[in-house]
């Protein structure tokens, strides 16, 4: 039996985007929490996730408004669990494609805190069953990126949830960035906006760390960077090490998705991600916001 290639290692398409980030952008991240306090942490999450799982099942059945609660409160508990705080702008409408940038395996979760939705998420974050669980749980949907000829099936399944009146959550830049660099939006998905007929929220997510000593404020940090050789324990252990960590989730704007039928997906994606990236704490330069369809 020829054993299989491993995913890094598969052919990569053009679709597929590569982040220049890798574990040197978070290497001086402080790690100042006291060894109990790291310990307090670790047992509070796994905590959470168990009892978090065992109350959506309960809710199950009971509807989706049900479901959106316990998932709200539980991903709102998990952070807290971690030592992280989540400070919410704005507001999401259901029935809508939430678009971010992407810098974490934990912007599912900030997300959730906000905005309970189906997600789009890359496939082989499913091969750890333990992971694989707690995605589903969080209703997510796999996509394997190597395989471009999945895309346009998935597509189409996002586009039947938002007719269906879900909330869906993707990151269009195909792959996590460490918060100091960024990619391009991919406009694949927002096809499926278009066709729906659904609102596009993009959502800008910015992690901090409170500034040590006797300084007040905090500072832009990769302090829960997913990127390179990162796995699920190491980023969990850096947020969990940390003092201070913060994440801003802030929904920008709601774009009318129908508005841009004759733009294209191509204009929709640009729109979306000069929303995101219009934020001065996230690039320097004056991102210009293109005009509506």
């Amino acid at each position: 039996m020829i054993p299989p290639v491993p995913l890094r290692e598969l052919p990569r398409n053009p679709w597929q985007q590569v982040s220049p980030c890798d574990g040197a952008c978070s290497a001086d991240e402080p790690r100042e929490a006291a060894f109990w306090l790291r310990a307090v942490r670790w047992t509070a999450f796994i905590t959470v996730v168990v009892l978090g799982l065992v109350a959506l099942a309960i809710a199950y059945p009971c509807g989706a408004t049900a479901r959106r609660v316990v998932i709200r409160c539980g991903a709102r508990a998990m952070l807290w669990s971690l030592g992280m705080r989540v400070e919410p702008v704005g507001n999401v409408p259901l029935r809508s494609l939430v678009v971010a940038n992407h810098q974490s395996l934990l912007d599912i979760v900030a997300i959730a805190s906000i905005a309970p939705a189906a997600f789009v998420a890359k496939a082989d974050i499913f091969d750890a069953r333990a992971v694989a669980v707690l995605m589903r749980a969080f209703g997510a949907i796999p996509l394997r990126r190597e395989r471009l000829s999945d895309l346009p099936r998935t597509v189409e399944h996002v586009s039947g949830l938002l007719r269906s009146g879900r909330t869906v959550a993707l990151f269009p830049e195909g792959t996590t960035y460490c918060g100091f660099h960024r990619g391009e939006f991919r406009p694949a998905f927002f096809q499926a906006a278009i066709d729906a007929r659904a609102d596009v929220v993009p959502v800008s997510l910015r992690y901090s760390m409170r500034l040590p000593g006797p300084a007040r404020g905090a500072r832009q940090s990769a302090v829960a960077a997913y990127v390179g050789s990162d796995t699920e324990v190491t980023t969990l252990s850096r947020v969990i090490a940390a003092r201070g960590v913060a994440v801003r989730v802030h929904a920008t704007e709601v774009i009318a998705a129908g508005d841009w039928a004759m733009a294209g997906r191509g204009a929709l994606a640009a729109r979306a991600e000069a929303s995101v990236f219009a934020d001065a704490e996230f690039c320097g330069p004056e991102v210009q916001l293109p005009l509506a369809a």
